[in-house]
């Protein structure tokens, strides 16, 4: 049976006292150690939050110092590979057909010339050069406009 003296653990301040108790003298010392072990708590509470707050506080600093996500930096790096990828699947289709064409047509030479071979490879590069360069941008762009 409880009387309200004993002890649950929880919180000792919350005793009540009983007829034939030992009066306010005995309250007043369980009051006192409630006080002093609430006091401990309390400053280890507050020192995890500010140990919460700390690290929080670095989160944001970093993420001050480095705003891209990587989302942001798989965007940044996708786009101009996908591009790439697709202008150059283009180009050598462009360069099947023409090379289908004049092999159609009976002119070798216009096919395995070293002009033809030079001229393909600048064109080839002009183009996978600009889209690079298109790409990139659009890219940056869109992650620009992310994080306003």
């Amino acid at each position: 049976m409880n009387t309200g003296n004993e002890s649950t653990g929880r919180d000792t301040a919350k005793a009540v006292p009983t007829p034939g108790s030992a009066g306010h003298a005995g309250n007043a010392a369980n009051a006192f150690n409630a006080a002093g072990t609430g006091s401990a708590n309390a400053d280890a509470i507050i020192a995890r939050l500010q140990t919460v707050d700390n690290a929080v506080a670095a989160l944001k600093s970093r993420r001050e110092r480095d705003p891209e996500t990587l989302g942001d930096k798989i965007l940044l790096f996708a786009l101009p590979t996908v591009a790439g990828i697709v202008v150059g699947r283009v180009m050598q289709s462009v360069w099947t057909g023409i090379e289908r064409r004049s092999i159609a047509g009976g002119n070798t030479k216009a096919t395995t010339s070293l002009f033809a071979s030079l001229s393909r490879t600048a064109i080839s590069a002009a183009v996978a050069a600009i889209t690079n360069q298109l790409s990139s941008m659009a890219a940056q762009s869109i992650v620009a406009r992310h994080h306003r």
